[in-house]
């Protein structure tokens, strides 16, 4: 980032010159529908520089605004090493010794300022520690790499006291909660957050000399991620046809229209994935997790939402295959007698497909190797789109990780849609039983 040439005296801080990118983000904070901001960048964007302009900002603010001096202000990294070393030095040349009531503190790197406030950096490695103060403005960097944990149990909570305010930086690393972040700060996301996206170019800080020796060094995947702010997909993705930009379209739920469901049999959660279909094109249009739950009352919870004068006849119910031997319920039910008991149409394998035809059908749907989609997702089936994204394959094998927790939607649609497109029943159609 350009500097000025002009001589700065001792006494004065050091400023920088934000470039476009950079005060596009920075004019965006402290506006009502801004109060959480994420900034996803390319490497070498500048952010640092944007990181101290921030917290002098924050700092002129809690005093305009008579903030208790209790909540502090904070530069978080995913460790203290890192805080330290990354913006600590930055931090002390961006904030004017007039403003300071002592010397910084360099053994836990805090700053008291005359009026009563700490400006400080914090590592987030153990975040547990940090709690106890109020905090009126916290910048996360490198927020990939910080457990998301850090957030949720400890920096939010001590905003809501002021209600503070948060800037998210960093590059991204797949499919985490950085990208989270990001969608949330996009329209149809939160009301209050909004989020950006940099690539290093952009940014000005780079040559395209630079640019270009490391697309020469680099994989294609790791320099879109790393130079080109990418959220890159996990490697052996189960669905890998499913496409967020592609596979996500605005379907709200017709309550005059059949109904399809996808159902898996688990106690914790109870997994429904509901459809619309129209010709040749599924649309999912809901979802249903039940944590701790039964069959019984994932029929309660179906009867709730989509009972049509108190019958269910107009749904179809495609369920796992197992549900022929397990019973969730007392008096000796199976989980597909309890369906069928409910008055909806059951349509159900006698054993299950393999794993692969299930999955390499429902890639098929999502996206065929000519290119045509004839399945979508409402943007409002969140769990359901998450799974999708994130569901991979264990390490060395071709089997679905099920310790993540992602499979349960995922194997929903599976078997809809293996139900519909895979095999015809062998028997009379009025028998809605069919095997393999």
């Amino acid at each position: 980032m350009p500097r000025t040439t002009r001589k700065v005296p001792k006494q004065l801080e050091q400023r920088a010159r934000l470039t476009a990118p950079q005060g596009l983000i920075y004019r965006a904070g402290w506006q009502p529908d801004a109060r959480f901001r994420t900034a996803v960048c390319g490497r070498r964007f500048g952010k640092t520089f944007l990181a101290v302009e921030e917290m002098r900002r924050a700092c002129r603010l809690a005093v305009q605004r008579n903030v208790p001096p209790e909540n502090e202000i904070w530069y978080a990294a995913p460790n203290f090493k890192q805080a330290k070393r990354v913006f600590w030095r930055r931090l002390k040349r961006g904030i004017p010794s007039t403003w300071l009531a002592s010397k910084p503190n360099e053994t836990d790197c805090s700053m008291l300022l005359t009026s009563g406030h700490i400006v400080r950096c914090v590592g987030l490695d153990n975040y547990d520690a940090l709690r106890g103060s109020g905090l009126w403005f916290v910048i996360v960097d490198e927020w990939a790499d910080c457990p998301p944990e850090a957030w949720t149990e400890t920096l939010q909570p001590m905003l809501s006291t002021t209600s503070g305010h948060a800037l998210f930086i960093g590059t991204p690393k797949g499919y985490d909660h950085l990208r989270d972040s990001y969608i949330d700060g996009q329209p149809g996301g939160s009301l209050d957050a909004r989020s950006f996206m940099f690539t290093t170019l952009q940014g000005g800080q780079v040559s395209t000399d630079e640019l270009q020796k490391a697309r020469s060094r680099l994989d294609p995947r790791t320099f879109r991620q790393e130079y080109e702010a990418s959220f890159e997909t996990f490697a052996g993705r189960v669905l890998y046809a499913f496409n967020r930009a592609d596979s996500v379209r605005p379907m709200p739920l017709d309550a005059n229209r059949p109904l399809l469901l996808g159902i898996d049999f688990n106690v914790n959660p109870m997994s429904c994935s509901v459809w619309h279909q129209a010709g040749d094109v599924l649309h999912q249009v809901d979802e249903i997790v039940l944590p701790s739950s039964n069959t019984d009352d994932l029929v309660a919870e179906i009867r709730r939402r989509y009972a049509r004068n108190g019958l269910l006849q107009h749904i179809t119910a495609y369920p796992d295959p197992a549900g022929a031997q397990r019973r969730t319920s007392a008096g000796g039910r199976t989980d597909i007698a309890i369906l069928q008991a409910s008055g909806m149409r059951v349509v159900a394998m006698s054993s299950h497909p393999l794993v692969r035809d299930r999955l390499n059908i429902t890639n098929a749907r999502f996206c065929s190797a000519d290119g045509s989609r004839r399945a979508f997702v409402d943007p409002r089936c969140v769990k359901s789109i998450e799974c999708y994204e994130r569901l991979a394959y264990r390490e060395g094998t071709n089997e679905p990780d099920k310790s993540s927790g992602y499979d349960h939607l995922v194997d929903c649609c599976g078997y809809l849609m293996f139900g519909l497109y895979a095999y015809k029943s062998p028997q009379a159609q009025h028998i809605n039983v069919f095997g393999r």
